[in-house]
């Protein structure tokens, strides 16, 4: 079994704890083994999950009926995985006094303008397990629906996240709801907010090719990291009670960077395998490096050549109606859509 010394080093000796961002069985257990406190999914993950390891769900698919078809089928075969995954993480759940063990799974990307179906859907998915956390996107609606579940002591994951304006406006929300909770004697749920960072990275990426803008891989990748440490320093400062979720690390220099912080990664495997060989070759160090800042000169040349940048850069850089419409939120919705949901319905 593969051993994460650097990642369970991380989560031994510093405040940043990890996810495995995949829910296939043997990865999933090979994180646990070095110190992952839970896991995440999404569309694409449980397409590969289902048809990777396939005798593990096969009589769980056969048993959903024949009734449910296309969008409906695709909920159902969400939930196979999920349920799979929740009792494999429940005795953490359990231990850790219900801190740690979750799974996350993720609304019909296609809905995120649709506040009142993607309710209905994340009720659907918070019956799937009491350690289940209801992945909802940024986008105005998804702010509003993030709200409401934090009310009804629902867990939640804010995701496609791609700016600290949505980061910011999916924290107050969650602390709205958490008010609205207790007033009712409600515990309060915990909630991790997704800035997909990566994602960022390759809309920035795009822009970059299109406009011949002659950034470098590792400009872009810092200019993401930048974004979500800015994110987690705003947090930090105002005391939300929601932990920041650093996600779709696209290197581990992103991974290293932001160690130290109170925070949940979710790592992809891929991304795991790469921290392991530069921690052998020494490209990462294991210190706290969440306070190390990005060169500011490198962030202005980002920013000359991509306003966009700024826009997710800054507070106030984008307002609540234009959170669905900025580049990396359509170009992540889309891709959860066509990578993951549209192939779930072939099965």
């Amino acid at each position: 079994m593969i051993k994460h010394d650097y990642l369970n080093w991380m989560a031994k000796n510093t405040p940043t704890q990890w996810c495995n961002d995949s829910a296939l069985m043997p990865e999933l257990d090979a994180a646990l083994e070095s110190g992952a406190i839970g896991c995440t999914s999404n569309p694409p993950l449980t397409y590969l999950a289902l048809t990777t390891e396939p005798e593990l769900y096969r009589d769980a698919v056969a048993a959903i009926p024949a009734t449910a078809q296309g969008d409906d089928r695709v909920v159902e075969l969400l939930g196979v995985v999920v349920r799979s995954v929740s009792r494999r993480l429940q005795k953490l759940y359990e231990t850790s006094g219900k801190q740690y063990g979750y799974i996350r799974s993720q609304v019909q990307p296609k809905i995120s303008g649709n506040g009142a179906a993607m309710h209905r859907m994340g009720l659907t998915i918070s019956t799937w397990g009491e350690n289940v956390m209801v992945k909802i996107p940024g986008s105005a609606s998804g702010i509003q629906v993030l709200e409401e579940l934090a009310a009804a002591g629902i867990p939640t994951t804010p995701t496609v996240c791609v700016s600290v304006s949505q980061i910011l406006a999916a924290a107050e929300a969650n602390a709205r709801g958490i008010k609205r909770a207790i007033a009712r004697g409600i515990a309060p749920a915990p909630s991790t907010a997704a800035l997909v960072m990566g994602r960022l990275q390759d809309y920035l990426a795009v822009l970059n090719e299109q406009r011949k803008a002659g950034l470098s891989t590792i400009e872009l990748e810092d200019a993401a990291l930048a974004v979500t440490k800015r994110c987690y320093a705003i947090m930090k400062e105002r005391g939300y009670s929601q932990l920041l979720m650093p996600a779709a690390f696209r290197t581990p220099r992103q991974v290293s960077g932001m160690v130290g912080a109170l925070a949940h990664m979710t790592i992809h495997p891929k991304i795991q395998d790469d921290v392991i060989k530069a921690d052998a070759a020494g490209t990462i160090q294991r210190r706290i490096a969440i306070d190390d800042p990005i060169d500011t000169d490198l962030m202005a040349r980002v920013a000359r050549a991509l306003p966009e940048f700024t826009q997710a850069f800054e507070p106030e850089g984008l307002k609540p109606e234009a959170f669905d419409a900025y580049g990396a939120t359509v170009m992540t919705l889309d891709g959860f859509d066509k990578t993951g949901w549209q192939k779930l319905y072939t099965l």
